[in-house]
This record gives C-alpha cells, structure tokens and sequence, in this order.
C-alpha cells in the first residue's frame, strides 16, 4: 500500500511538472496549422486530436481574455476584437502573426497571441 502511494505520488508529481510547462509559440503554431487545414476540410470541426484539442482550448481562453478589463478600463490582451469574432477568427490571427514573425517562434505562445491580437485587433 505504502509503496503504492509513493509511485501514485511520483507520477503525480511528473504530471504536473510537464503540465505546467509553457508551450512554445513553434509548438503552439503546429498544433493550430492542423486545426486549421482540418477545418478547410471538413468546413466546420470538433477537435478530435491532441494537438487539435490543445490548439482550440488556448485560442478559447485567448477569446475570453480578450474581452476582460483591468481596474483602469484597459483590456488585458490590449486588444479590442469586435463581438462576433471566433474561435477560428483568433486560431487565424494567431497563425498568420506566427507565420509573420518566425524569429518569435521561441517564445511563449501566450506572448505570441498577446501580440497577435494586439496587432490584428487594436483598441481606438
């Protein structure tokens, strides 16, 4: 039992380590290349892929933080996307920027789709 309980803890441990791992813009930018010819393809998709999945979960959250403000007013991505853009629209914009700006790939995706959306969406 007591051994039992010390490698459940190790995989845990291992688990979180790699979970909390920030994605590089390189990896990000493949995962949603995929997404995207998938919905060429098919026109409108689930995600039925890993890396579908995570590309889609991440340009979601990017739609909600769009829209947050600070205490001054100010949005949090310093973007001001209209209120019908997508999902799709933000999986765009965040290629198109990657595919821009290759020397960025290293980076964060999160810092990749800050300036993504700040260039693609500028608030007046």
């Amino acid at each position: 039992m007591i051994w039992t309980m010390r490698v459940l803890t190790v995989c845990f441990v291992l688990l979180s380590a790699f979970a909390a791992q920030a994605q590089s813009a390189k990896e990000m930018l493949g995962a949603c290349e995929v997404l995207q010819r998938a919905m060429h393809r098919e026109g409108s998709i689930v995600p039925e892929r890993a890396d579908m999945n995570r590309c889609w979960g991440f340009m979601e959250a990017v739609q909600e933080y769009a829209v947050l403000l600070d205490r001054n007013g100010k949005t949090l991505l310093n973007a001001c996307p209209l209120s019908y853009t997508t999902t799709a629209d933000i999986v765009k914009v965040f290629i198109q920027y990657a595919r821009a700006h290759p020397e960025k790939l290293y980076q964060n995706a999160a810092a990749i789709a800050y300036d993504a959306m700040a260039d693609a969406f500028p608030c007046k």
